[in-house]
């Protein structure tokens, strides 16, 4: 079992934090988001400075981009990605209880993976057979090699791993290499489903 972790282990970034930032760089929500994802991935694979990232953004709005601007939004982004997904993180341990190794890769930015390093609520990402971040490798998904070096890590074949994301394309890769992909949306869209399909113990889901 492969999970990603924004969607997926954590929750999906609230409406209410992309409003946020928004104010903050001047810039309406849609203008917002148009400008939030093109550079993500070079952010991610950890060849993009966050400061740099916030800096194109804030000068779409011809705002400043002062140290002080930029650590308050970084840090609303930050700590909107990263709201714990209790349920899914609860089955994650039903499954290694039931003898399913488990890994964790995920498109990370290094300042998001560094602050989760120092926050003891994340302790339980070491209890991963295998934790693949896109930062640590500059490797990003949906690039084959990045899905390559987590089986390696796992000592598994994509064939016997069913791998859940919450981005088409992600899903679309993983199923290229011969992965069983899950679009997961939600804890009560997946539970029947992978039960359904798979026969895998979802019991934590159900709550």
């Amino acid at each position: 079992m492969v999970f990603d972790f924004g969607g997926v282990l954590g929750l999906p970034l609230a409406s209410r934090t992309r409003e946020e930032m928004a104010a903050l760089c001047g810039l309406s929500v849609a203008e917002f988001q148009r400008l939030y994802q093109p550079d993500r991935l070079e952010l991610d694979r950890g060849t993009l400075p966050a400061t740099e990232y916030w800096r194109r953004i804030l000068s779409a709005s011809g705002k400043k981009a002062t140290t002080e601007l930029v650590a308050a939004i970084d840090e609303i982004d930050t700590r909107g990605w990263l709201q714990v997904n209790t349920r899914v993180v609860a089955w994650t341990e039903e499954l290694r209880a039931e003898g399913y190794r488990t890994g964790l890769l995920s498109n990370m930015p290094p300042e998001k993976l560094a602050f989760m390093q120092r926050e003891p609520a994340y302790r339980w990402i070491d209890r991963f057979h295998a934790v693949v971040f896109s930062c640590d490798y500059a490797l990003v998904k949906p690039e084959p090699a990045i899905y390559r070096l987590c089986l390696s890590k796992l000592g598994a074949d994509s064939a016997e791993c069913l791998f859940l994301d919450d981005m088409p394309a992600n899903i679309d890769a993983a199923n290229a290499l011969g992965f069983q992909g899950f679009l997961f949306k939600s804890v009560e869209q997946a539970a029947p489903l992978i039960q359904a399909q798979w026969g895998i113990p979802v019991r934590s889901l159900l709550g």
